[in-house]
């Protein structure tokens, strides 16, 4: 059997073959396009911005900046598109594997681990269907926040603690939640008393903040960012969510835990009966179970949400699954098939799953009404007119090759900013207007002279049924005022603004 270790060994070392294996996991986003609503919010986001519109000012949503500028290629060429992201996200999985393969080799001395570092980042991606996301963006920054830290505990200085707080921050200007890796390498620099180090790593956190507040604070619009990305997230994790918590992470949870089975049960045998010691373990394990924290935050667990675990994830389990190929050529036929099955299965069963959700036509981009509504507005609308949409779902900007008349991409803002999706039936949704919202709604109505208000909720795209316009008396008073209604298009009311 010892032929089977080199053979082995000369795939899984092939960058070929790794681009390969993922460019054939995210295939779906190549033939179908739009895999997720927060794919379209983005690209849209991104063409506006490439147009020179001010997050937070001109566009609004509650992701940092950098998530945004990442997703400028989604907005460069023609209409927004998301394929140059699709591009991107593969390439961006390889360059984290890459980093994650140096890390393992330089925390266990093994090229076994990094090896096996690379591969169980990809597998450890088999919890959602293979969009692009702030999860997996954030991603890299993380990896190498990671092998900085490893370099810092293992001969490195106050230089690489410092490139791993820089880092950490600029993944946290991708997605708040970059943070808690911050506390975790904070939390293990602490127990070790080495206080220069913690220091050295949260000033280079805190470097591109401070230049993102300065450049806000440059434009005279530092309480505009303060309100989307700070204050704002604060209530969402508090309270965006409605209905059972528990039920939703009792669902989420199994599920995302058995896709990503092998690379979790290396890392829970090798944080109990640890095969690699050293002072670089103590902060990997904090940055892997604390992780579970922000997960958790407003109770919605969503299965991208699990794609933060990739980074610690993979390089807790590398040392075992290094010592696994090690030993493959002594191991039964039996053995290896069962290893493989469990490696394997659970990203073979989630391609094929993406690719039958997209043969059945229920990816975001396929929704028939807003296809419908997108056909209509092409056909009955200028490219350049604006519309105001009622509703939570961007991909009908997206389909329609229009763009926001409002700073509002979607208006869940204006009612608590749930998931309409995740709202129970009969959910008084009354007592969490946003009455600021809906005064800066009508500024920018007014301002702008929106053409197009389109009111999606008597069609009931993505659950808007159960978010009447009504619910906003203002907006309806101002839509009865300066519009009219032109169409009603697979439910939707369509009006044009009076002349």
């Amino acid at each position: 059997m010892q032929p089977d270790q080199p053979r082995l060994l000369r795939l899984l070392r092939s960058t070929g073959v790794l681009l390969t294996a993922i460019a054939v996991l995210r295939s779906a986003g190549f033939i179908f396009g739009l895999l997720n609503i927060d794919e379209s919010d983005f690209a849209i986001i991104a063409k506006r911005i490439s147009q020179g519109a001010l997050p937070y000012v001109d566009i609004a949503d509650i992701k940092p900046p950098l998530a945004y500028l990442l997703f400028l290629p989604a907005g460069l060429f023609g209409s927004a598109s998301i394929l140059p992201m699709h591009i991107l996200a593969m390439l961006w999985v390889l360059a984290t594997a890459l980093i994650l393969n140096k890390a393992a080799r330089r925390w266990t001395g093994s090229e076994l681990s990094g090896v096996a570092a690379a591969w169980l980042s990809v597998l450890a991606c088999s919890c959602e269907v293979p969009s692009t996301n702030t999860e997996l963006l954030m991603n890299l920054p993380i990896a190498a926040a990671l092998l900085f830290w490893v370099r810092s505990e293992t001969g490195g200085g106050l230089r690489d603690a410092w490139l791993a707080g820089l880092c950490i921050g600029l993944a946290s200007l991708i997605r708040h939640q970059g943070v808690m890796v911050l506390a975790a390498l904070g939390l293990a620099l602490c127990l070790q008393l080495l206080l220069r180090r913690a220091t050295a790593m949260t000033v280079g956190f805190a470097l591109p903040w401070l230049l993102t507040v300065a450049v806000y604070a440059g434009t005279g619009h530092l309480p505009e960012f303060w309100d989307w990305v700070i204050g704002r997230n604060f209530l969402y994790a508090a309270g965006g969510n409605a209905g059972s918590s528990l039920a939703r992470a009792a669902t989420s949870i199994p599920l995302c835990l058995s896709a990503v089975a092998l690379p979790w049960g290396f890392a829970t045998l090798e944080t109990f009966s640890p095969t690699e010691r050293g002072p670089a373990r103590t902060g990997l394990l904090l940055s892997l179970w604390l992780t579970w924290i922000s997960v958790s935050l407003g109770g919605r667990f969503y299965e991208h949400y699990f794609l933060q675990f990739v980074p610690p994830l993979a390089l807790v389990a590398a040392p075992r699954a290094g010592r696994l190929l090690e030993a493959w050529p002594t191991l039964s036929r039996r053995t290896r098939a069962f290893i493989s099955a469990v490696a394997l299965l659970p990203s073979l069963g989630l391609l094929a799953y993406s690719l039958a959700r997209g043969a059945a036509g229920q990816y975001p981009g396929q929704e028939p009404r807003a296809q419908k509504l997108a056909a209509w507005l092409e056909q009955h609308t200028l490219p350049s007119e604006r519309l105001f949409v009622w509703g939570h779902f961007s991909p009908i900007y997206y389909l329609a090759h229009r763009l926001p008349g409002t700073r509002y991409l979607t208006t869940s803002v204006h009612v608590g900013n749930f998931d309409p999706g995740q709202l129970p039936d009969n959910f008084d949704l009354r007592p969490f207007l946003s009455n600021r919202d809906v005064a800066l709604t009508l500024a920018d109505l007014e301002k702008n002279q929106v053409p197009l208000f389109i009111d999606t909720a008597p069609s009931g795209i993505h659950h808007w049924d159960r978010v009447p316009l009504s619910i906003a008396p203002e907006l309806v008073r101002y839509l009865g005022a300066h519009y009219r209604l032109e169409a009603i298009v697979a439910g939707a009311r369509v009006y044009r603004r009076l002349i």
